[in-house]
């Protein structure tokens, strides 16, 4: 039976979609992508019954722009998500702005065509009520809307800061929980997750599933349950929670007969954070990590499963988590409304045959936006430790091009260091002989020529489409729109950071061996007793 009898085939029963998305996972974090110490064995499975990607992209290499390109099929320049400089950046916990309501989520597309849906963890592109998934195409929310960092928690060591609000839990657009109780969030949002399929599956409802992991961000938190359980210390143990979560959500689509009309998608929303050393993961053999774009800070694990449709295999074609958004589309049958414009490309024919080509001619890596003089600019993506760049000159936003096998980098950066080095002439690299992006190619030969003659065009002929859209990073922040459930909180609990409801979320148990209230260590960072 030829592919398009398949997908055909396919079409006449309408699938649902789930989509797990993980935080700052890097390449190398999973053990079926080469980890020695971290066990997986739900990603493993997942991976095992499924297609695994080797050359699967997200749309940024940091949190906010890579999710707003996710939900929306389109790289984060043309929503204004890409930052306020060409370095990028996140919206704040107090941000201004958030993904445009003018952009269409996948959501808006679904819902209209029968699939009920839910929105669970990390939401990241807005905190205001208009932003949240509610108010984005989504039926119900549940989750923290930033990452987990973003907010005081008995879990963050270090020094709070001066009217700093306590992290919180939504349900829909109501803070229930604050702080959240992060020993047990991963458990709920599985049991979120399961009661919400349960439901589907009774209804004989069409559904979409977005579940985005706080994990792996920093503070790496867990339950008693994975305290301790793996030789990678503390990180190890919130990838273990992860994936235990990840084994607990595909035994709900099983136990509701869900499993073989359901596409799974696993990914990650960027690279890891290596300035958090052992706290952060590890890209592997890839060149550097998150805040970069070398190919550690945007090539990240990432699976498609759909049992009985989907032959599981390894695959080495190139796809992008943006390639989400038409793929969805295409499967429910729902039409890309006319005149919008999609990054992503429908990834249904190199699912169904292995010999398909990748539909990606070029893979466009945006650091953050056109910038003039950077000198004195505070770089974003390392909020709060206040690195000013010393560049001078015209800093473009579109710093690395991969067309085909080979990766040319316009501009360059580290995780250590911020300050963009320009590169002429451009590096190039053939990132499939050269994984690690370590030995450029020689720009006086002909090889380089001919290559960087292509890449350039396409370079322009991409640049060309992109319309000029209103910075929502540079709306900057305001206190008015902190997510603080009572502002006076302190007058009832003074030893207790302000926004408070539920003071007993102040207390943790899994790495203390006790309940010990925040306020007794402060900024100590309690840790499990190693594995032996």
């Amino acid at each position: 039976m030829n592919a398009v009898i398949l997908l055909g085939a396919a079409l006449a029963a309408r699938p649902n979609f789930l989509i797990l998305f993980a935080d700052d996972m890097g390449y190398g974090d999973p053990s079926v992508y080469g980890n020695p110490t971290v066990g997986t064995p739900g990603i493993d499975k997942l991976a095992s019954e499924g297609v695994r990607f080797t050359q699967w992209y997200s749309g940024f290499h940091v949190c906010s722009p890579s999710r707003a390109s996710m939900l929306t099929g389109r790289l984060p320049i043309r929503s204004g998500c890409a930052g306020t400089g060409p370095l990028g950046g996140v919206f704040r916990a107090d941000a201004v702005g958030g993904l445009p309501t003018n952009e269409t989520t996948f959501a808006n597309l679904l819902g209209p065509a029968g699939y009920r849906s839910l929105a669970i963890g990390k939401w990241h592109v807005g905190q205001r009520e208009e932003y949240l998934p509610t108010n984005r195409g989504f039926d119900e929310y549940y989750g923290v809307p930033y990452s987990v960092d973003m907010g005081i928690s008995p879990w963050r060591n270090g020094k709070d800061e001066p009217g700093e609000r306590a992290l919180p839990l939504l349900h829909n657009t109501t803070i229930i929980e604050q702080p959240c109780d992060l020993e047990t969030l991963t458990q709920r949002y599985a049991d979120k997750a399961d009661d919400f399929l349960t439901k589907a599956a009774a209804d004989k409802a069409s559904f979409f599933l977005y579940l985005a992991w706080s994990h792996v961000h920093v503070p790496n938190f867990c339950s008693q349950k994975h305290c301790g359980t793996s030789r990678r210390g503390r990180f190890g143990d919130a990838m273990a929670e992860l994936d235990d979560g990840v084994s607990q959500v595909m035994a709900s689509l099983q136990k509701n007969g869900l499993d073989e009309n359901t596409v799974v998608f696993f990914s990650s929303d960027n690279g890891p954070w290596l300035i958090q050393k052992l706290e952060g993961g590890s890209a592997g053999p890839l060149r550097e990590g998150k805040t970069t774009t070398w190919e550690g800070g945007v090539r990240v694990p990432g699976i498609v499963r759909w049992k009985g449709t989907v032959a599981p295999r390894v695959s080495p074609q190139v796809v992008a988590t943006y390639d989400i958004f038409p793929t969805m589309l295409k499967l429910a049958g729902v039409e890309v409304p006319k005149g919008l414009v999609l990054d992503g490309r429908d990834m249904s024919q190199v699912l169904m045959n292995e010999t398909a080509p990748t539909a990606h001619q070029c893979v466009f890596i945006w650091k953050g936006v056109d910038g003039q003089a950077m000198a004195g600019r505070e770089d974003e993506t390392q909020a709060g430790t206040n690195n000013v760049l010393s560049s001078t000159g015209p800093i473009p936003g579109l710093w690395a091009v991969r067309c085909g096998s080979y990766k040319a980098h316009y501009v360059t950066n580290t995780h250590l260091a911020s300050q963009p080095v320009v590169q002429n002439p451009p590096l190039l690299y053939n990132i499939e002989y050269d994984i690690s992006e370590t030995y450029p190619i020689d720009a006086t030969s002909q090889e380089y020529q001919q290559v960087m003659a292509g890449i350039n065009a396409s370079r322009a002929a991409h640049i060309a489409t992109i319309t000029p859209v209103p910075n929502q990073m540079a709306r900057g922040t305001s206190s008015q729109y902190d997510l603080c459930s009572d502002p006076h909180s302190q007058q009832k609990y003074p030893t207790l950071s302000n926004c408070t409801i539920t003071p007993s979320t102040w207390s943790i148990k899994a790495y203390t061996g006790g309940d010990i209230p925040y306020s007794s260590f402060g900024p100590f960072d309690p840790y499990c007793k190693p594995t032996p």
